[in-house]
Formats: structure tokens, sequence, C-alpha cells
């Protein structure tokens, strides 16, 4: 055994930074090389029967001392970093296993052959019956015998013992058994007394009663509390001293020995939990002789249970008299062992492990030779922790589970963090919300160790859920604390101090966005950002923020926020009535809200649907995902949490925005110079499938010559319209898919007008961003923000313009925001809200064709709106021709590095996204075409790329459940169902079922796109007689399970998260998206699996396996088969012209295209008979009997286009005022409807639109009949 020397902790050279897995936060100082740990003997091999923080100390010791480790970890704690870093996980089935699992426990020890259990502290670390079913089962529990347990475990029964080695105990009672007893008792003993349960621990089953009337009601709560958590309900008294502190003595025993490793004052309690420790105790080092005292009383405590193993004696010390009192004994390690180890240079957790060792061995413990030379008198220098907590300050320090989005730890000499999370972990509400134990030490003393910690909690980066990280640092900054004066009642006082904003109510659908968003990111990652960006841009000028600074967005209704600090802020947008403090304010202005005032955003009346809240400063604790702070909430992506707001949010302000607040001066816009939110008409451009080789002159006249309904089916990702069927140029469309609305996959171009079949949406801030739909026409971007204004029921146009058209309409936004910021400085400027109006124009979707030659296919370069060049090579038909020479120009355009241009490659086109303020489009195009003139012979070509190897289960039980929630939720019948394999193999008139499963297991498939969402990858076969066909589900699913496999037109797509889809799915493969990139085969920059041109190769595996795979996927314990490797790209085309060739594979083409047309059309009928079926429903529940007509009549009527989604009452139900009768969805919104105080108090006789009915404002939903 080697002691680390106290004197060395805090020298770097003599001590090695370990990293654990990938986290290079997780360190623990040991020693220097020549006092390296000794490898266990008789050990080999460790179960830790414990989760969280102290789980990993124990594994990253057993990985020190040369033996595995074994971690149990529950579903809700699969990510957990103890379950990644052990060298075994096994999953415990349930969420209380932690502590009435200890059958399942000792079965794991029996099948991974661990030969010793460490139980760390809580959970079952104290439970006698635990210990003594290790000891029975031949396995060593590393920890005190389970007779040293039982006789602490009844905290009357440790006073007996104090007192028989003559350890002074707190003056008390024996137990106690009614009300009566408690009352005489604590006469005798004079008020305060504290009521305690003898089988307690944690600082639960406590309560302090100041007089008499407090005993009754605080020895029943006591009582039921000890027999529910305890399961003993006996209670007793002790004299409680209100000036008193908190003091223990870290002990070690082998059953003969006792050492003492100086103590630990943990006087900073708050409801008896220790918040913040530190050793030495400032308060001992200030008396003489203490420190001797209470080591030599802890030893005698322990000596006289023969103690082995760690161990802590707690006194109680009256900070007048300095007299100590025996508390209690807590026969485990404590949570702040830590700051022993760093004064006193010894690793209690390897001592605890030496110790089960030695028994392992035969011996009663660790030689005392050897344990005696741990001893020291004195500690070095000063040590502090402090616990790091999910938890609310400002609400009482309630619990705060949820999402950590960013986790980054201090580091340095002297600094140690014990920590379970990672970036992207969930903290569990099930659990203690301890986060991580910050520690640090200096041998220059207290005072250089209270700047040491100051500095790394102001290093630390906890950002997601609410933490008490400020708190901390307030409480170290106190004159108290400083001073050494902190007593156990201190942080009852204490007050807090945040600068922020709390939620006190959300709104309907508030989310944190900034512009422009991620726009640069690609891979499906959506841009994001603020749907109205000139409204949007227009408050953070107000302000004085950069435009581009975070906000919120808020939609239909606004929040409630009580604002902790002063601040400068600027609502604009639709119209909405704003309070500060009841007191109305204007919009468009810049409002001093103060410290304590709340600000009150109403709904929005007239047109439009959203408005912005910028805050001078922002929110600055909120995240930067990917390069933004905006929020994509049907992704879970960015902003807080990834989620809209709820109630009892906190935002971090700016620490300056009290200042900015104090000298800010209010300022309103005129009236003439804010937009018109009227939105009837909007302008768009032709392309990128306006052509009439898929759209007819007759198709585009109806989309800009037709007035468009906005549906209530909208949202951030897309404003669906209602309207006119179009008139395709052609039948199908062809490899794309079975509809002439069908293409290849290419990438999308933002604002474009994409046909899904028949009906249309306009691709917003949170689209896919690619797809097999053709989009006719692309919205200008600089009319984007108009499209963020679209409520459900709108009407408008859509006019096509010129690309210099939509430049005009950009140049004159610009001019707008930058006349807006001169104003709002003070600068004598007109300010014109931006208008254009264009005449009919002529315009082309197609900018460019270029002619075939040798082995290059032509080439069209389409439009895709003012911001996107989509280049396409051949025809619709699968080629790989077309594929190299998209390969070939996507590497030219990499080489060239061209700034503000992004590229998104498929299996026929490259999608060029360019910003035409940087590049007009005229010179991009002349660019991209003399990067494809330069495009060499494809023959020979070679590939270098990457190999994945994916375990894929065929027909998976969830996939059959997606298909099966489809049909009952959604449609019921239809070509593809009720077997998705099925429709595969008759639309491509195979055999078997297992021909479609061949498909996927013997031959690889060829990455030709990464994107949609979160990193989809599409896969295209290189064998051309696994080339299936299928449509794609109208209308898409609603759910499809992470890992789908499916196929679309001719390509197959992983779905990397659930999600909805619409591919037919044939099994299931692991996902393929890492939000935090912490998993192997990712990263944070890069949280997506696949790259363009991957070979993937499934290997079939079974069930079972396949389930393990995901449990080790979920746990971060996967690693993904990737290899490089060439691809001989003229292998592949020469197969796929000789299939092209052979007589029997064209047979096969003949009968598939034949099966995929009788299919077809069977689909087109069922399709038929599904939507009539459909409106005669609707049509059914909206006859009415003429009750609306009566006198006496209530009708609860709709107050928007919605879709109804739940009716809470039922015919009989007596209404009351305010109360919710049904719940509306639109726009991925819930809309509450309610009872007004006029209709209160009648009865309900019909409801007139059951869920699923489709409604607008007005329209009757429940009918009542006012009470006689």
């Amino acid at each position: 055994l080697k002691r680390i020397r106290p004197s060395k902790l805090s020298d770097s050279p003599s001590h090695t930074s370990i990293d654990i897995g990938s986290n290079p936060s997780l360190t623990l100082l040991t020693s220097s090389s020549d006092m390296e740990p000794k490898p266990l003997r008789n050990i080999k091999k460790v179960l830790v029967a414990n989760r969280g923080e102290i789980a990993v100390r124990c594994i990253k010791a057993c990985r020190e001392l040369g033996v595995r480790s074994v971690a149990v970890y529950t579903d809700a704690d699969t990510t957990s970093l103890h379950a990644l870093l052990a060298d075994e996980a096994i999953v415990l089935r349930g969420n209380n296993t932690y502590t009435d699992g200890s059958d399942a426990i000792l079965d794991i020890c029996r099948s991974t052959g661990a030969d010793a259990v460490f139980p760390g502290y809580g959970f079952l670390s104290e439970n006698v019956e635990f210990a003594d079913a290790v000891a029975t089962a031949g396995i060593i529990f590393a920890g005190p015998s389970s007779r040293s347990i039982k006789a602490m475990g009844l905290k009357h029964e440790a006073r007996s013992i104090a007192e028989a080695v003559n350890v002074p105990v707190i003056p008390g009672t024996s137990l106690i058994s009614s009300t009566h007893e408690a009352i005489e008792g604590a006469k005798k003993l004079g008020f305060p007394v504290m009521l305690k349960a003898t089988g307690g621990g944690g600082g639960m089953g406590l309560q302090i009663c100041h007089d008499e009337d407090d005993v009754p009601k605080a020895f029943t709560t006591v009582e039921s509390r000890a027999g529910a958590l305890f399961n003993n309900s006996g209670v007793f008294l002790e004299k409680y001293y209100p000036r008193s502190r908190h003091i223990e003595v870290q002990i070690f025993g082998n059953g003969t020995e006792v050492v003492a490793f100086g103590e630990r004052e943990c006087s900073l309690q708050r409801r008896h939990q220790k918040v913040i420790e530190e050793c030495p105790s400032p308060f001992v080092e200030r008396k003489p002789g203490l420190r001797e005292k209470m080591l030599q009383a802890a030893v005698s405590y322990a000596s006289q249970l023969q103690y082995k193993s760690a161990g802590t004696v707690e006194f109680l010390v009256d900070d007048e008299t300095a007299d100590f009192f025996f508390l209690e004994m807590n026969t485990r390690l404590q949570v702040e062992h830590g700051i022993t180890e760093m004064c006193y240079g010894v690793d209690l957790v390897h001592l605890m492990l030496y110790q089960a060792d030695c028994e392992r061995g035969g011996q009663l413990g660790i030689p005392s030779d050897e344990l005696k030379r741990f001893h020291q008198p004195h500690p070095h220098g000063s040590a502090i922790e402090a616990r790091v907590y999910a938890e609310v300050p400002l609400l009482d320090f309630a619990p705060s589970p949820g999402l950590l989005q960013h986790v980054s730890w201090p580091q340095g000499d002297g600094v140690r963090v014990d920590t379970w999370v990672k970036s992207g972990q969930q903290i569990t509400p099930l659990y203690d919300p301890l986060i991580a134990k910050v520690l640090v030490h200096s041998p220059d003393g207290r005072t250089d160790a209270q700047k040491k910690m100051l500095a790394a909690l102001a290093s630390t980066a906890l950002q997601g859920t609410q933490t008490n990280l400020q708190y901390l640092s307030q409480v170290l900054r106190s004159d108290a604390f400083t001073k050494g004066d902190t007593l156990t009642n201190f942080l009852a006082t204490f007050q807090v101090e945040v600068c922020a904003v709390q939620v006190l109510n959300p709104g309907v659908f508030t989310t944190i966005q900034d512009y422009p968003g991620r726009t640069t990111v690609g891979h499906g990652v959506p841009p994001g950002g603020p749907m109205d960006d000139l409204s949007s841009r227009a408050a953070n000028i107000l302000v004085g923020n950069n435009p581009k600074v975070e906000l919120l967005e808020i939609t239909m209704t606004g929040p409630e926020l009580m604002f902790h600090e002063s601040a400068v802020v600027a609502v604009c947008g639709a119209q909405v009535p704003v309070a500060v403090d009841d007191e109305e304010r204007p919009m468009w202005s810049r409002i001093i809200v103060k410290q304590g005032q709340i600000l009150k955003i109403g709904s929005v009346f007239g047109d439009g649907i959203r408005t912005y809240l910028a805050v001078k400063g922002g929110f600055p604790e909120v995240p930067l995902y990917l390069g933004s702070k905006s929020t994509a909430p049907e992704l879970v992506l960015g902003g807080l949490q990834g989620r809209k707001l709820q109630t009892n949010d906190i935002l971090g302000l700016a620490p300056e925005s009290g200042s900015w607040a104090a000298t800010a001066t209010p300022f309103s816009l005129p009236l003439s110079a804010i937009p018109d939110y009227v939105v009837s008409e909007v302008y768009c451009l032709n392309g990128p499938y306006g052509s009439e080789d898929v759209l007819t002159s007759e198709g585009m006249g109806t989309i800009t010559n037709s007035e468009w309904t906005v549906s209530h089916n909208s949202s951030r990702s897309g404003v669906r319209l209602e309207g006119s069927r179009l008139k395709w140029a052609r039948t199908t469309g062809g490899g794309g898919g079975s509809h002439p609305s069908n293409v290849f996959d290419y990438g999308y171009p933002n604002g474009g007008v994409n046909w899904t079949g028949e009906y249309p949406v306009i691709f917003s801030r949170d689209r896919p961003d690619l797809g097999g739909f053709a989009c006719p026409v692309t919205i200008c971007s600089a009319e984007m923000w108009k499209v963020g204004q679209l409520k459900p029921g709108d009407a408008l146009r859509l006019r096509l313009v010129t690309f210099e058209n939509a430049m005009e309409i950009t140049r004159k936004n610009e001019e707008y925001l930058k006349s807006l910021a001169a104003l709002a400085d003070g600068q004598e400027t007109e300010v014109t809200p931006p208008k254009t109006i264009f005449g009919l124009q002529k315009t082309t979707s197609i900018l460019q064709t270029t002619q075939s030659h040798g082995d290059h296919p032509h080439v069209t370069y389409r439009q895709g709106g003012d911001t996107s060049i989509i280049v396409e090579y051949g025809e619709q038909v699968a080629d790989l021709r077309n594929t190299v020479c998209v390969q070939i120009l996507k590497e030219k355009l990499v080489a060239q590095d061209l700034s503000s241009v992004r590229y998104e490659p498929n299996l026929a086109t490259l999608t060029v996204h360019y910003d035409p303020l940087q590049i007009h489009q005229s010179e991009l195009l002349q660019h991209l075409m003399k990067l494809d003139e330069s495009i060499e012979e494809i023959v020979g070509i070679k590939v270098a790329v990457r190999e994945l190897s994916l375990p894929l289960c065929v027909d998976h039980p969830t996939v059959k459940e997606a298909t099966e929630r489809y049909m009952e939720s959604i449609r019921p019948t239809a070509a593809y169902l009720p077997d998705n394999v099925d429709y595969l193999r008759k639309n491509n008139a195979l055999e078997s079922r297992r021909e479609v499963f061949d498909s996927l297991v013997k031959t690889p498939w060829l990455t030709v796109a990464v994107g949609f969402f979160v990193g989809t990858p599409i896969l295209f076969p290189l064998d051309p007689k696994y080339v299936f066909t299928g449509q794609k589900y109208n209308p898409n699913r609603a759910y499809t399970p992470s890992g789908s496999v499916g196929l679309g037109g001719s390509l197959l797509a992983i779905y990397p998260v659930a999600a909805p889809g619409g591919y037919q799915l044939m099994g299931r493969t692991l996902g393929t998206w890492d939000m935090m990139g912490t998993r192997p085969g990712f990263s944070p920059s890069r949280p997506w699996l696949f790259n363009h041109f991957d070979i993937v190769r499934f290997r079939e595996v079974s069930k079972e396996e396949f389930d393990q795979a995901e449990r080790d996927f979920e746990a971060g314990r996967y690693v993904f088969e990737i290899s490089d490797g060439v691809l001989a790209m003229d292998e592949y085309i020469a197969k796929f012209d000789a299939a092209a060739r052979d007589p029997a594979h064209q047979e096969w083409r003949k009968r598939q295209t034949a099966a995929a047309k009788e299919m077809g059309e069977l689909e087109q009928r069922l399709f038929g008979e599904w939507t009539e079926a459909k409106a005669a429903e609707t049509s059914s529940q909206s006859e009415g009997g003429g009750d609306a007509a009566s006198a006496d009549a209530v009708t609860v009527e709709s107050p928007m286009n919605a879709n109804v989604w739940k009716v809470l009452v039922k015919v009989g139900d007596v209404l009351e005022n305010k109360q919710t009768v049904a719940v509306l969805e639109a726009m991925k919104m819930e809309i509450k409807v309610l009872v007004s105080d006029a209709q209160a108090g009648s009865v309900v006789t019909r409801i007139t639109r059951p869920p699923g009915s489709v409604v607008s404002p007005g329209t009757p939903i429940v009918i009542g009949k006012r009470a006689t």
C-alpha cells in the first residue's frame, strides 16, 4: 500500500489527469509514477451497486487497481456515465431497483462472476439484509460488517454505545411512543428540541419544535415518515442547539485498528442536507486541542464496534462553548469524502477496495502497520466541496429534472470534479438531483481555496435545466463564509439574488430563436430562426441589440414574465396587448421593466400570428447548438431544452441588464413606420420544378391565379395551403415515385412551395432539407417574413417575379431595418415600411441546360428561389453516371472553398445554396457550368469511401406496431396495408417476403444523400436486381421507430430518430443521430453518423441481438464497425449496363412496372374511398338538430381554424366559468376553448364537433341549454 504524499497533492508534475471515456473533465488525482496504486491480488471483478458520481468514482478506482467493474443501471440511467465507463453494464428493470433489487443484483454478481460488491452511499449501502445476503453468497461486501451497520442503524442505540465509551451525547430521551411522552420529554430537555426518527438518515425524519404547540404535529409527521421511509416508526427527542455546527470525523478501520483522517465542517446545510463542506473545519482550526479530542472520541467510538472500512462519526458542536456531542455514525463512504482525500493524501475508495481484497484473501483486513502509516495528525492545506444540484433556488430549491444541453467542468491544479453527467444528459426526477461535486484544494490555506472554488464555479458551464451554481457562488462570497462563521441555520435565512426572468405563464407557444439560425449546417438540421425575420430583427434593434441576438418568438398568445432584474425590452410583430404590472405599454417601443415587475403579453388581435420579445443582452445562459440558440421544438433541438417555454422556466439575463435599464431612455416607433400585417399576396420565383416537363402551363396558372387558404395543419416546418388541384405534365414521377409530383430526391430550397401529392406546403424555418416532392415555385427569401405571419384561414395569392425583383425586395427590407436603427439611435430620418408592387413577369424555372457527351449526362440548372441552384444530371432514372458527376462536382466545389456557398448532394442532383448578397445568381451559374465542363471522362473513377456495417432486424415488432398504430389512428386501408413488406413484394413482382429482405442484406448500399431531418441517410442499392420501388404513405405516419429502414420511390432511408414518416417499413437498425455527439462515431459538431458516398452493408441479426445492440447504443457503449475503402464506380456502372441488356432482367422490369401500375390503381381507388368516407363522416358530424336556433340555446364556438383534438365535456354536464370544454390543435399548438361568464351554468345538450373534426371561427363545438 502506498499513500499519496499530501505535500505533493497540488504539484502537477506528481499527478496524472486520467481521462475516462471521452470526457476530459472526469479526472482523478493519482500518485506519481513512483507511488502507483498496487493492484488488488484477490478480487478480480467488482459490482458497483450504486449510480451517479459515486458509481463513476468506484469504477475509476477499479480501473486504477487493475480489476474489472460491473455497473447496474435502470432505464432512466441508460445514458449515465457509470453505465458507459464500466467494463460491463447490466440493466435493472424498474426504477426502484437500486433499493429493492437486491436479489437481482446478487443474480448479476453470480452471472458476471463478481467477487465483491461496492455499495457507495445511500441505496443499499447501509442495508443490513443486503450486506448479509452478499456475505452468504460468498461475495465480499466492500464496507463495514452487517453488525456495525445494524448497531448504527438505530440512532437511540447508537447514543447508548457513545455513552458506553464516554463520548458526549446530546441530551435526549429514549424512544417515545406518544404525543404526551414527547411533550413531557421536551419540557424536561427545554425548548427548542428536535424530534428524530431512530432509523433515519440523510437529513430525513427530523422536525424542530420551538414550543409545546409544535410537538403534536411534529410527532405525527416524524412517526409517519419514519414508518414509510425507514420501515421503523421509532422516534426520540434531542435538545436542539440553534447556534451549532455540524462537524464530522473521517475514520477507517480494519476490524482491529481504527485511524482518523481529520475532520470536515458540514454546517452549510439546507433542510438538513449538506451543500458546501470543507476540510479542515475553520472553527476547529481556531480552537486549540479540539481536533485531538474529537478525533480521539471518533476513534474510541468506532473501535468499540471493531469497525472495518470507511465510516464517519458526526458531531454537533456548540458554537459558543465548543462543546461537542455525538450525533450519529454513518457506516459508509460519505458524499464529501473527497476533501479529506485532498488534505490527507489518502484515497479512501482505494482503501475500501484494499480492505475488501484482504478479506477476500482470508485476512481480517489491511495489516495494521500499513493502515497506521496513512495516519497523520494535521491536514495539508485546505479543501472545499460544493454540491451542484439540478434545482431552482428561486422556487424554494424545487428539483429541476430536465436536459443538460451543455456541460463543461473546470480544470487545473487542485481542482477535481466528481460527476456522472455529460452534455445531453437527461436529469431524471426519480433520483437525487445531485449533478456533481466540485472540489478544490490549496496548500496555501482556506482563503486561497475559497478563491479557487469561486474561480472553478465561474468556469463551470451547465446549460439547459436549472442548477444551483449561482447560489453556491453567492454563499461562498458571503461575509459569513469568508470569516468561517456559518452555522447550521445560516442557509435558512440566506437570500439568493438572481439576474433572470421567471416564466409565470409561457403563453401558447413561445420559443427562443435567433437570426439567421443554423443556415450553414445542413445534413437535415433545420435552419431554424424567427419565422418573421423582419419584426424580430426590428425588436432587437429597438433595444440596442445586434439584430442576430436571441429573443422570444410568441405565437398567438404571449407569456407572463417576472423580471428579477431590471431590463430593456421591445415587443414587435402582430398586434398584442402589452402591460407592465397591468399598466399598458406600446408595441414597437423601447420599454424599461424594473426589477420585480411583471411583463404580460396578451393574445394577437387583428392580422398576423407571431410577435417577438427582445431583451437587451438576450439570454446568455441559453446554450449554442451547432452555432445557434434557435429552437426546433418538433425535433427537440436547440433553445431551452429543445422545447417551447414552460411555467417556471428561468431565463438568465446579461449581468449588465440592470445598469442598461438604469440608463435607457424610452422610445416609440411612429405608427407610419410599422409594417402592414395584412398578407394577401406573396411573391415567388419559378422553380425548381415549375418547368413544363413536370407541370403544365395550366398547372402553373393554377398556382399563380388561384386563392389559397392556410390550413390549420401548419407549423414552423411548413405552412400548408388548401386550394385547387394541379394539372401535371406526366402521369407518374418515374423513378421518383408513383405520383406525378414525385421526383428523385434533391435539396429543398428555403421557401419552396412543395407539393406532397395533392397538398402544397410552403417550407419554412424548421423544414426538411431534402426530399422527393416537386417544388414548382419558391417564395422569395425577403417575403418569408410574411409567410411567418400567416394564420389558419388566411387567404393569399402567389405572384411570380424575377430574380432581380426578389433582390429589390431584399434591398428594401434591409434599408428599412437600417433606417429604423438610425431613428432608434436618435438620428433624424424617415422610416418607411418595405412594400413593393410588381406587374406580370416572364419567368423561367430552368436557368440553363447543357447536352450530354460521352459518358457525361446532360445537365439541367434549375432555379431554387433566390438562394439556391439545383444542378440536375440526366433524366429521372437511376443511373450511377449521374451520381458520379454529382460527387465530382461536389469535390470541385469543396476545393474552390467559395464563401457563403453550401451544397447538398443527392442521387442525381447537387443543390447549391448561396447568399445572393455575396454572389449573384448569374455569377454562380457560370461558375457551376465551368466546373461541370472541367469534369473529364468518368470512366475508371475510384472514390475513397467509408464502409459501415449495421445490424438489421427484419420485421421487428416495433415496426409492425407503428403500422398498426397508423391503421388505428389515421387510415385503415391502403395498398400498402396491413403489411408494408408484402406490399413491396407485390409492387415489385416478387415471389416471397424473403426476396424483399434479401435486397437489404445481399447488396451494398450507396449513401447518395444525408439530410431530410437530422442526418437521415438516403441509400441506393449497388445491384440492379434490388432496385425496388414503392410509393410513400399518404398521408404520412405520425410515428416511426428510430432506426427504421424504409423504401420510398427507389431509395432507402434509415430513420435516425423516432419521427413521422412515409417510407415503407422493412426492419430496424440502430438510430444514426446523436444530438450531443458524445457517442462513438459522432462528435458535438457532427451529430450525424453518415457521410455522402458512405457504403452501407446490413447484417441480419435476431431480435434479441438487436435489442441488446440498441441498449448498448443508448448507453453510448456501441461502437459502429467503420472501415475505409475504395469504390470502383466502373464495376457497378458495368453491372447496371449489363442488366439493361439482360433479357431476364428486362422481363422482370416489365413485370415490376405492370405490378406497380396495378398497385397504384388499387391505391388510387382505396384512397378515394377513404377520402369519401372521411368527408361523409365530417358531414354527418356537422348535421344539426336545431338546438342552436332555440331561444335558450348556448353555443361554445371555435375561435379559429383548427382540428378538434379533445372534447372534455359530455351531454348532461353543467358548464362552469373558465372551464375548458375542448382542446383544438392548430399549427402544432394546443388551443383551449373556454366557457365564458355568460355561458356558465348551461347544461350540455349536444357535442357537434367530436375529436377529429375540422372547425373554423364561429363553428359550434358544444351546444348547451340555459338552466331554467
